[in-house]
């Protein structure tokens, strides 16, 4: 009897990583919403069609993930059905099972319905819905029953949180030979995705429940005050979000020293290293934007064609937002003192060790 494929959904807020298990290629990152057209032909994009796109000017997002949980099942199906097409993925639910993530403190409403659309709509073979909790999984029997045995390591080392302690091993132990089965004993995993940054210690392998931490700070809040600040010191991006968000990638930092850096972009052109000349994309001639070199005093206010973007302070005090909620009027701690709450929530006795060891992804 042949064995069954083994699919694995990462199904973010912003991407979807989806890929076979125990297959030599590389997982397929999948933008996970729908995309029209603001302006001309009104043309739609569904997941991966928006690498098509070729004009990121005026487009209409609907995403079906709101304030980090999942909400518009309409969306979210279009989206999988594309991805199990023969187009992306090829996929037969009914010869397949299926391993998908969720967001840390998922509703129980929204659980019920994962699983009727799984089950119900599409008809998988078995699935496991997890947050990356390892030993939650055992008690999940029904799938334990149906899994096939290519599942079995991958409960263990392809499960996200846990699985960016199992890719970090080399560097946070340089000197240890890299062996999947010898993780960091604690180890603090600070997650900071679309919508949130969650704060989660583990200790020999376990997630300590009651010590994870979520603060409402993610990609998507940077990316709106970048365009808000943009908007009304240069350009009316406002409806420029793809734009916008290249641009925070491409500009952004977390300053060392955020008074001199403040400082520093006080002076004047010449004298500032901070201050990059971002020039806009055109979609005609230039489908992506790009970071020019600074001209002198004499050339800045030229009257070339190009739309210039200059990202002074912009550039560290977006990236602020993580660590000083309260700049923009948020009522919450930031990254650090989160990180101390929650090692101070585990167990006194293993406090030092958890300080020992982070990992930073998002």
């Amino acid at each position: 009897m042949t064995e069954r494929k083994v699919l694995v959904l990462d199904n973010g807020a912003n991407t979807i990583k989806a890929g076979y298990a125990l297959f030599s290629q590389q997982p397929k990152i999948i933008p996970n919403c729908r995309v029209t057209r603001g302006k001309g032909d009104k043309k739609t994009f569904i997941g991966d069609q928006f690498s098509s796109c070729t004009d990121f000017s005026g487009l209409y997002y609907r995403l079906p993930f709101e304030k980090g949980f999942l909400t518009n099942w309409e969306v979210e199906k279009g989206i999988w059905d594309r991805i199990f097409s023969k187009d992306v993925l090829d996929c037969d639910p009914q010869k397949t099972s299926l391993l998908i993530t969720e967001p840390c403190f998922n509703l129980p409403n929204i659980q019920r319905t994962y699983d009727e659309m799984i089950f119900e709509v599409y008809e998988f073979q078995s699935y496991c819905r997890t947050i990356g909790n390892f030993f939650k999984i055992l008690s999940i029997n029904f799938f334990y029953e149906n899994c096939p045995s290519a599942l079995y390591p991958l409960l263990n080392f392809y499960i996200a949180p846990w699985l960016c302690i199992q890719n970090d091993i080399s560097s946070l132990y340089p000197n240890r030979p890299q062996n999947l089965a010898e993780p960091p004993d604690c180890v603090l995993v600070v997650d900071s995705g679309y919508s949130f940054t969650h704060i989660v210690p583990f200790v020999m392998g376990r997630p300590i429940l009651p010590a994870i931490r979520r603060i409402n700070i993610g990609g998507k809040l940077l990316t709106n005050h970048l365009k808000e600040i943009v908007s009304f010191r240069y350009w009316d991006m406002m409806d420029q979000t793809y734009v916008m968000n290249e641009v925070k990638e491409t500009c952004c930092y977390v300053s060392q020293d955020f008074l001199a850096d403040l400082e520093t972009c006080r002076k004047n052109t010449r004298d500032n290293p901070i201050l990059q000349e971002y020039v806009l994309p055109d979609f005609s001639r230039n489908t992506k934007g790009y970071i020019r070199e600074k001209k002198c005093v004499a050339e800045i206010y030229d009257q070339s064609d190009e739309q210039v973007l200059y990202m002074n302070n912009e550039r560290f005090t977006v990236p602020e937002i993580l660590f000083n909620p309260t700049d923009i009027g948020m009522n919450q701690a930031g990254i650090p003192e989160v990180i101390v709450e929650a090692i101070n929530a585990t167990h006194p006795g293993i406090v030092c060790f958890i300080f020992d060891c982070f990992d930073f992804i998002g």
